[in-house]
């Protein structure tokens, strides 16, 4: 949804083609629902519609396709590249009682009360997992933590700063500007080190706990393009991950930059699509075979 990590992903990349003059137009079309699965059906349902669309899509595609919530798979489409890396952070209003990740641990060891927990994307999908696995390194119940799924991080975002949630997980670009603008404090972010524009926001891994992920983006081509026209996109793409109106944009939402062209992006989604399967085993949200 508008607000979304998608959204802001898709639209970061035609501003840019756009500056480039790499392109003169680009429109953008939400579809929302499902975890990304009304815009994934629509994309591959109407595909002759699409030859000279990209569909933004992530994580959340294998997922769901693994936890058979939708039919789609990534090879239904055709990678064209990975964009970006977004690991997840956990936040809470900036008058919050919360001071870090472990006062939120504390208090839910502490109390019998249930904390309300919002996230931008359906249960089992990648805001979800965070959590899960947040609880899960801190030695607490799933239960302790009641989740709340948002259509979109934007609305998630809404509903925390309006007090329907007293936490908020998220991705680090749906958030960094509210922190900067003191809106929002992040307690916490998924990242193997620091983030650079956020020196003062510690990782989860500095507090003892093992979780370091984050949430790769990337475009995807319609199967109703011809070899031509797939090698034009991929030539797009390279030209704006080398550009620096695109640097200027990781920097704005504190992206870590992700690329892996064509093959090596499709070898990337079946080498991961195993290791999600069996995360998501672990934690419980998909049955074994």
């Amino acid at each position: 949804g508008p607000g979304g990590g998608l959204d802001s992903t898709a639209r970061a990349v035609g501003e840019s083609l756009m500056k480039l003059d790499a392109e003169k137009n680009v429109s953008y079309e939400n579809r929302t629902g499902g975890g990304g699965g009304k815009a994934m059906s629509y994309f591959v349902n109407s595909k002759s519609d699409f030859s000279n669309t990209l569909l933004v899509n992530s994580t959340p595609l294998l997922i769901r396709s693994i936890q058979g919530v939708f039919k789609q798979t990534y090879a239904d489409v055709v990678p064209i590249a990975s964009l970006i890396a977004d690991p997840a952070v956990i936040a809470v209003k900036e008058n919050a009682k919360y001071s870090d990740w472990n006062s939120v641990i504390t208090e839910l060891q502490n109390t019998n009360k249930r904390i309300l927990v919002g996230g931008g994307s359906v249960k089992g999908s990648l805001d979800h997992i965070a959590l899960s696995l947040l609880l899960k390194e801190s030695g607490v119940s799933f239960r302790k933590a009641r989740y709340i799924p948002y259509d979109g991080g934007g609305k998630a975002l809404i509903g925390l700063l309006s007090s329907e949630v007293e936490v908020l997980v998220s991705g680090l670009g749906e958030t960094i500007n509210q922190h900067r603008s003191k809106s929002v404090r992040i307690l916490g972010v998924s990242s193997e080190k620091r983030i650079k524009e956020l020196p003062e926001v510690p990782t989860f891994k500095e507090v003892g706990l093992n979780v370091v992920f984050s949430n790769w983006r990337g475009v995807f081509a319609s199967k109703s393009s011809a070899d031509r026209k797939i090698d034009t996109q991929e030539a797009l793409i390279r030209q704006l991950v080398n550009s620096t109106e695109w640097q200027a944009q990781l920097s704005l939402y504190g992206w870590e930059p992700f690329y892996l062209e064509g093959r090596q992006f499709k070898e990337f989604l079946e080498a991961q699509e195993k290791t999600l399967r069996n995360t998501l085993i672990e934690l419980g949200l998909v049955k074994g075979s």
